[in-house]
């Protein structure tokens, strides 16, 4: 092989390294005003809740919040998942931080040293 080709064919590989690497923007997360378009625009509860998940977007919704929703048309069920998202956004941090933290899901002290253990064992 010609040290062109060598050349050639090693450019072409890195350049398939480089796009295949390469990953897509996330899109950025639903405001209120996104959620109330969406009804607007006729989507269903699920596509909506899909959407929410998809986008990893967090609602902190005030009473007032709620009302001027139910006024716009949103459905009780995509208001009480939008109310949800910043549970569920909690616990998954400290879900993460926990197994980063303390090793994984085995990591328990021995029962000599505490009483805490994985619940699966007996000791």
């Amino acid at each position: 092989m010609s040290h062109r080709a060598t050349i050639l064919v090693f450019c072409l590989g890195l350049v398939t390294l480089v796009v295949g690497c390469a990953s897509t923007a996330r899109p950025p997360p639903l405001t209120q005003p996104d959620i109330v378009a969406l009804v607007e625009a006729g989507k269903t509860d699920e596509e909506i809740i899909r959407l929410i998940d998809d986008t990893y977007s967090v609602f902190r919704l005030s009473p007032q919040d709620v009302v001027a929703l139910r006024d716009q048309g949103v459905s009780d069920r995509v208001i009480a998942y939008m109310m949800e998202t910043r549970t569920r956004a909690a616990v998954s941090a400290e879900r993460y931080r926990s197994w980063y933290y303390y090793g994984g899901p085995y990591y328990y002290p021995y029962r000599y040293y505490g009483h805490w253990h994985h619940p699966h064992y007996c000791w």
